[in-house]
């Protein structure tokens, strides 16, 4: 375009291309006065080239493209008449020479102008998306404090009924607890006056266990005995039965063989200092009713294997007594029969001495007082609080302090989520940055993901991002929201990687009316990228409806020009 006959020339520095007085041009610069006929004479004469704005002699002066149609544009005076059409100058001005390029800005205008149309439609439909989050959001916010004063209301309730229930409950938890007080007074009663009795028969037991293992013992050594020494050359079917059954039990048993024969070895008075010692150790459950009725409950269950145990083996030598041959001179048979005629006539002493005892001591009645203070205590221990009392009101009590507990934290429940829930909206309302106008109040807790093919990238506004396998479905924290940046959210906190720092998220947004994310970087290790649209980075309504500033003079070189 030429300029009052000046070609190249951008119409806004016009006025400073008229000659002066003299008929002189003054280079922009102010560095020298050249005659106005060399403006354009295809030599550079000011340092600063603006005397050439129509050539390419200056290397730093520059060529200003009309364009009309388009944007105008300038563009290095270097590229004028040089064989080539320069995109900047779609009018094909800089080749005036050749006239080799057409002028495409009507084209090029139309394309950027729908582009801009497009791009002033997503923003016209972001704004009125925003402006209707910033609508929803006065709405919510109005909401939000109406629920929270009904939540203090209720709240301030659930408190008063909270501590009546407290009250209710810890006034039965007491009368319980005294209640227990004295049932475990009478417990301790009853154990301290029926202890004697137990330690009488717990005595009693031991010394009868003594005498038991004794026989056992003097059984086994006989059929022993027997087993080793017998005269196979006789083939007895006495001794060959008894030495078959006396295996079956020492197969059972075998440790008693053994047993036995160390308690031989070691003599009457080291047997007596044995005994005499296990006493000892056993009369330390003497101080207790429980560990004492416990010892007793054991000596019942060995009296019990040891009455078994002496049956079987006086079977055996009984069998053996009466059906061996007498006709073979066999000694350890003869004097199997022999000892076991003497066991017989020791355990007859044994158990008249056992009788003595039980007489003197009054075992019988003894045994009565113990089970009957046994039975006494089971039912004390056993039974509910209220189960001795008279009176007929307390056989409901159990269920009065039941009803109680499940009224108290029903309650103390209430209260809780009530306070929780006053809690959030404070946080909310009050303490919680929801954007320019509370534009994220709305939307707050949404999510929106991305599907890259190995991982599902999940951002939830204004709460948290994740990383999602699709192979497992497992999960790693990217962090929670931590605030804004411009023009986007930091999401902070998540997962440490491995030998690298905690995962974090940045997220970018660009307008749109919808909220998605557009796709997903890793820069550097564990720290993510997202870019993502959205109407909070539309701007408002009024600033879309303004007058559109004209397009400003593109330049390769200064974009402010």
């Amino acid at each position: 375009m030429l300029v009052r006959g000046i070609r190249g020339l951008d119409p806004q520095l016009a006025s400073k291309y008229v000659p002066d007085a003299s008929g002189n041009f003054v280079c922009l610069d102010g560095s020298l006065t050249i005659p106005f006929a060399r403006v354009n004479d295809d030599y550079c004469d000011c340092p600063d080239g603006s005397d050439e704005p129509g050539t390419s002699a200056c290397n730093n002066g520059s060529f200003y493209c009309a364009n009309r149609g388009h944007i105008p544009a300038r563009i290095p005076s270097s590229k004028v008449n040089n064989g080539v059409c320069d995109p900047e100058c779609c009018d094909g001005t800089d080749e005036y020479e050749s006239k080799a390029c057409p002028d495409r800005c009507l084209e090029l205008g139309e394309k950027v102008r729908e582009e801009e149309r497009v791009l002033a439609l997503l923003r016209e439909r972001g704004a009125g998306r925003k402006a209707e989050l910033v609508a929803r959001a006065r709405e919510l916010r109005g909401e939000k404090v109406e629920e929270l004063a009904q939540k203090q209301a209720l709240l301030k309730e659930a408190e008063a009924a909270f501590l009546r229930a407290e009250e209710l409950k810890d006034a039965l938890e007491e009368r319980e607890a005294e209640r227990t007080r004295a049932r475990e007074g009478r417990v301790s009663e009853l154990r301290e006056s029926r202890l004697p009795d137990l330690v009488a028969y717990r005595r009693f037991l031991s010394r009868e266990l003594h005498r038991m293992r004794a026989h056992r013992d003097s059984l086994i050594l006989l059929l022993r005995s027997v087993r080793t020494g017998h005269n196979p050359d006789y083939n007895d079917a006495a001794v060959s039965q008894l030495i078959e059954e006396y295996a079956v039990f020492t197969e059972a048993y075998p440790y008693l063989e053994a047993a036995a024969a160390e308690n031989a070895a070691e003599g009457s008075k080291a047997r007596v200092e044995r005994e005499a010692a296990m006493d000892r150790d056993e009369g330390a459950d003497d101080v207790d009713f429980e560990r004492c009725r416990a010892a007793i409950d054991i000596f019942v269950n060995e009296r019990e294997t040891l009455s078994e145990d002496v049956a079987t083996l006086s079977l055996l030598l009984a069998a053996l007594r009466d059906g061996y041959n007498k006709n073979y001179h066999d000694l350890e048979v003869k004097a199997a029969v022999v000892g076991f005629a003497d066991y017989e006539a020791t355990r007859e002493r044994d158990l008249a001495l056992g009788e003595t005892e039980s007489r003197e001591i009054g075992i019988d009645s003894v045994r009565q007082r113990v089970a009957e203070a046994t039975a006494a205590l089971d039912a004390l221990v056993e039974a509910p609080p209220q189960a001795d009392h008279e009176s007929a009101t307390d056989a409901d009590d159990g269920k009065e302090l039941a009803d109680a507990r499940s009224a108290y934290w029903s309650a103390q429940s209430t209260k809780s989520s009530l306070s929780s829930d006053v809690s959030d909206l404070k946080a909310l309302l009050y303490d919680t940055d929801l954007g320019p106008h509370d534009v994220y109040l709305a939307v707050k807790g949404e999510c929106v993901s991305l599907d890259t093919g190995e991982y599902t990238y999940e951002v939830c506004l204004l709460d948290r991002a994740s990383q999602i396998s699709n192979k497992d479905q497992s999960r790693q924290d990217l962090g929670s929201f931590a605030g804004f940046t411009d023009g986007g959210h930091r999401y902070e906190g998540g997962a440490k990687c491995w030998n690298g720092p905690e995962r974090s998220l940045k997220a970018s947004f660009a307008c749109s009316d919808e909220i998605t994310v557009l796709g997903i970087t890793e820069p550097e290790k564990c720290e993510y990228i997202a870019r993502m649209t959205g109407p909070f980075a539309c701007d408002d309504v009024a600033a879309v409806e303004a007058p559109v500033e004209q397009p400003r003079v593109k330049s390769v070189e200064h974009d402010e020009l």
